[in-house]
């Protein structure tokens, strides 16, 4: 009989402590959050000035209060001058998969991490092939609070990409650019 009741108030108080950690759970806001943003800015690629426009949508993981990673999907598009810098515009359109970690204080945020991206067309012109680039990003910003849980984010982001190219493509190998994000970040 000892035996019997002494494991009843063993599980009786596994049952309260496992119902404590799920009502304390919860009460926090979730870990996930939505991103979407985007993008415009200048590029140096080579001797030209290229601009580029982004529109992503990324997922926040948060592990607490402070840190989180961000991956999504992103689509870029970049135009500038051609080879004697007044003759015609290119246009490239690039997928990009980021992969970020990202620190939160109050108001401020700060982002890097790396990249990823493929063209959608890689042959750009005759001698213009590109397989497929990679990089790395940082952002610095601030988050406006809309409601609870929700945050306009403002910030500038810096890049650098290198490219891939085939061996008789004389494009440069990569490019620095510098642009203005905002975003809206909510959290489930």
């Amino acid at each position: 009989m000892r035996a019997i009741s002494f494991n009843k108030r063993i599980l009786a108080t596994m049952a309260i402590a496992l119902l404590c950690c799920f009502s304390s759970k919860a009460q926090n806001k979730s870990q996930w959050s939505i991103v979407p943003s985007a993008k415009a800015g200048v590029a140096i690629e080579g001797l030209e000035i290229v601009y580029h426009f982004n529109a992503s949508v990324d997922a926040k993981y948060h592990f607490n209060e402070h840190w989180g990673i961000i991956s999504g999907l992103e689509y870029e598009y970049r135009m500038g001058k051609g080879k004697n810098f007044n003759t015609r515009i290119g246009l490239r359109h690039f997928f990009r998969v980021p992969a970020l970690v990202e620190f939160t204080h109050k108001w401020f945020y700060v982002n890097a991490g790396l990249f990823a991206e493929i063209p959608t067309n890689p042959r750009f012109d005759e001698d213009e092939t590109v397989d497929f680039g990679y990089g790395q990003i940082l952002e610095i910003g601030g988050r406006i609070r809309l409601m609870d849980n929700d945050r306009l984010r403002l910030g500038v982001q810096s890049q650098t990409c290198f490219v891939h190219t085939h061996p008789e493509s004389t494009i440069p190998i990569g490019y620095a650019s510098l642009s203005l994000s905002v975003g809206y970040e909510h959290r489930f």
